[in-house]
């Protein structure tokens, strides 16, 4: 078998990282520690989602506590779109990595629309063995190491049969990693022109296995925090408290009730906001990013600032007491 390596440099790699994910059949993997899609890699990829038989894998990284820095707000929402895809979080990850069926990049060049346009970056093209690739990866089993994966090893990336195999160490650490995202397709028969094709398919609907990334970028979402020292800010919202709820004289006086934002609170507990969000949502006050009818009874309201709107949460509420417990 014939080995195909290449070194490839800025506009060359960018064109090849292209082809790469044009030429994707069944199955793309995607490693990068920082997403934002310019419009070029966002176009190849685009050719893909309404593919019955297509599977795209994405892992990303750093940014524990800030995850928006990571991957961008419009390039998760373009993936979201994918009726069969996966996406992990690695805080460790700093490699850049991108298999196809039949080919991988190894680079410098994350998926990041500044590193495409402003960094000098390098990789390399290797081909592999395309049959049965991606079934033998998952399943761990030994023979992947093929006969051009090896010497693709030895010969190109100084690596020898006993060490690790590129391809299969890649997705051992896909696999390894956080899932944060999974959507899968329920497929139906086609009708009409194509309805004689058999085994000829079309997506009826999306189902969302799990999704922890909605959370980061709902529409009343604001910059998350880095938790802050619980003792301090235990003091500071018992503080606030104090000077914003006025206890009445007698019952015909209102008692007023600061109203604040989620990111705001979140700060003055010590949390980050998307974990405040998700104690909202388990104590019943929101659902989907809407205020619930127990919600409202409890003081919750959508406010709107600069043509924004945002649900303002009372600091006294009671389920942010029995937190501060």
């Amino acid at each position: 078998m014939n080995i195909d390596a290449q070194f490839l440099f800025d506009t060359q790699l960018i064109a090849e990282v292209e082809n790469l994910i044009k030429n994707s059949k069944n199955e793309l993997l995607l490693i990068s520690p920082f997403i934002d899609f310019d419009k070029r890699i966002q176009d190849a990829l685009a050719e893909k989602i309404n593919k019955t038989d297509f599977k795209l894998k994405v892992l990303f990284g750093k940014n524990e506590n800030n995850i928006y820095k990571s991957i961008k707000k419009d390039s998760l929402a373009f993936l979201k779109k994918f009726p069969d895809i996966e996406i992990r979080y690695n805080e460790s990850l700093h490699a850049k990595f991108f298999l196809n069926d039949t080919h991988f990049i190894l680079t410098s060049l994350n998926l990041y629309d500044f590193s495409l346009a402003k960094n000098i970056e390098s990789g390399i093209l290797v081909q592999h063995t395309a049959r049965g690739l991606f079934g033998k990866a998952m399943d761990g089993a030994n023979t992947l190491i093929s006969e051009g994966v090896s010497s693709v090893k030895s010969n190109v990336l100084g690596i020898e049969n006993n060490e690790e195999d590129p391809i299969l160490k890649f997705y051992q650490i896909f696999e390894g990693s956080e899932l944060k995202f999974k959507a899968e397709p329920v497929l139906k028969n086609k009708k009409g022109l194509f309805s004689g094709i058999v085994g000829a398919k079309e997506i009826d609907t999306i189902t969302i296995v799990k999704d922890e990334l909605t959370v980061f970028f709902s529409p009343i979402a604001e910059i998350m925090k880095p938790a802050e020292n619980f003792s301090d800010t235990s003091n500071r919202l018992i503080h606030t408290l104090e000077e914003n709820v006025r206890i009445p004289e007698n019952n015909s006086e209102i008692i007023e009730r600061k109203k604040i934002s989620a990111s705001k609170i979140a700060d003055l507990i010590g949390i980050d906001q998307a974990h405040f969000i998700a104690m909202m949502e388990r104590e019943g006050y929101i659902r989907d990013y809407k205020i619930t009818d127990f919600g409202k009874a409890n003081g919750l309201e959508l406010k709107n600032e600069l043509g924004r709107d945002y649900i303002a949460y009372p600091q006294d509420l009671e389920a942010i007491k029995k937190y501060m417990r």
